[in-house]
């Protein structure tokens, strides 16, 4: 797979997956419900999208509910009515993740955390293994093969010309890499000169031994050794500094320059730099070249997660935000306040998990093929990885915690070319071996993740926000503010 076919791919995952990250954070990291279940909303979505728009009959030994056909219906009715039945069944998806929820949630919100954590596990697992056995609900194990894609028939999309193709996706894409860049010398600028040069080495040290150990042969132990060097000083480095952030920042853009950039030019196949900085155009689409589904696909989860993030910033930086987090440092406070404190959590379950079910139905248009098999709990685990390692109760770091877990999940599988393919399993675990090191260092020196908890824009006397307090001013805010 050619780099930038495998960064679109990286993408629409870590796109789909923060979606279910905010979910989960804004139900843990905002309101403080443990739910360890998170992942069965995220299946419901899933499944009640995949059978709300798929074809009356179903497909071929499909024998579970189904299909309704939506996107048909709509399509005889209106133009572009197959994009509109599309999205009524994501909206269905997220409406049953949500109704299930209230479900679980009626008797169970009022446990304990941990007791409520468990219980949400067993609801979830029985939810599964329902949907996994019974044939006649979603067809069981067989999993449903026939997935809705909207506008599939437009794409290949090109533009008349390979020139102008290229002009036009490739100036988007150029565009996009300038302003990702902006956005990270924005957070990397918290750093100082000294501790961002002692960063850039210990990653070229890494770079350079992950190219050792890809060489193979003699430079295969070198290459280890290199990488233990770079890590450690990389790790010494984030131990004794104040811009935890800034650092981890550089050092995952400059590790993917290196890759992205720095190794079709250690290859010789420059011709791959242009492909690669040009990621949305693919040559290969259609005569003239242009724009392929799998790219739509990533621009719609995008266009999903940039919508979702402006929604959930704009709940938690509300008064209504502001009684979630005195319902997670204190039930007691808000309650004795008069507030109705079950049906805030209720909602908080409800709007989460609804959230879930959208990356359902994205996931489902992604992969092509669902399965019981895809939802198991370590998916919830997952999103509880990335929260944590991102910064709980902040959104951007929910984004940048999927990020991290993802790229060393899938980004690592290169490693299996260079050990025997008998070793295939134990890279596997070597993977979950890396992601619990790396929960157990950030836990251990920096609790609050590497972003830490957001500020949070209260609005104050005098059109003032809470942004004030950076230049030295204070005020209590109260659940009735």
């Amino acid at each position: 797979m050619a780099a930038a076919d495998f960064l679109v791919t990286l993408l629409t995952v870590i796109a789909i997956y923060s979606i279910f990250g905010f979910g989960l954070n804004l139900k843990y990291g905002f309101t403080g419900l443990v739910d360890l279940g998170h992942v069965v909303y995220f299946m419901v979505g899933a499944y009640v999208a995949v059978v709300l728009t798929m074809p009356a009959g179903g497909s071929v030994g499909y024998a579970g509910i189904g299909g309704f056909d939506l996107p048909g219906v709509f399509a005889a009715l209106v133009p572009g009515g197959g994009l509109i039945g599309w999205l009524l069944g994501v909206a269905g998806g997220m409406a049953a993740a949500a109704l299930v929820s209230l479900l679980v949630g009626v008797p169970t919100l009022r446990l304990r955390e941990d007791y409520l954590a468990i219980t949400a596990l067993g609801i979830a697992t029985i939810l599964n293994a329902v949907v996994h056995n019974e044939q006649w609900l979603f067809n069981g194990a067989f999993g449903i093969r026939n997935v809705y894609e909207p506008l599939s028939g437009v794409f290949p999309l090109g533009l008349g010309s390979f020139t102008l193709n290229v002009l036009v996706f490739g100036a988007i894409s150029v565009v996009s890499f300038g302003y990702v860049a902006y956005r990270t010398a924005l957070v990397v600028r918290g750093a100082s000169l000294r501790e961002g040069a002692v960063m850039t080495a210990s990653v070229v040290v890494v770079a350079a031994g992950v190219g050792g150990m890809f060489a193979g042969g003699l430079l295969l132990a070198g290459g280890a050794v290199a990488l233990l060097i770079g890590l450690a000083v990389g790790v010494r480095t984030l131990r004794t500094t104040d811009t935890f952030g800034p650092l981890v920042t550089l050092a995952m853009t400059e590790l993917f320059v290196l890759w992205y950039l720095g190794t079709p030019i250690v290859t010789g196949n420059l011709a791959t730099i242009v492909v690669n900085v040009l990621w949305l155009f693919n040559p290969t689409a259609g005569p003239q070249g242009g724009i392929d589904y799998e790219r739509f696909v990533l621009l719609l989860s995008l266009a999903a997660l940039a919508g979702t993030y402006w929604w959930v910033q704009r709940t938690v930086n509300s008064p209504y935000g502001r009684i979630l987090r005195a319902l997670r440092e204190d039930e007691d406070v808000p309650q004795a306040l008069g507030r109705p404190t079950v049906r805030y959590k209720t909602q908080v379950l409800m709007f989460g998990s609804a959230l879930a079910g959208a990356a359902g139905a994205l996931w489902a248009l992604q992969i092509g093929f669902i399965a019981t098999s895809q939802f198991g709990a370590l998916i919830t685990f997952y999103a509880f990885s990335a929260v944590i390692i991102g910064g709980s109760a902040n959104n951007r770091g929910v984004i940048l915690g999927t990020a991290v877990f993802w790229v060393i999940n899938d980004g690592t599988r290169f490693l299996n070319n260079v050990f025997p393919s008998e070793y295939s399993i134990q890279l596997a675990s070597a993977r979950l071996i890396l992601i619990g090191s790396l929960l157990i260092l950030i836990l251990y020196y920096r609790p609050s993740g590497i972003l830490g908890e957001q500020d949070y824009d209260i609005p104050l006397p005098g059109n003032r926000s809470a942004s004030a307090r950076d230049a030295g001013e204070t005020k209590e805010v109260t659940a009735d503010d």
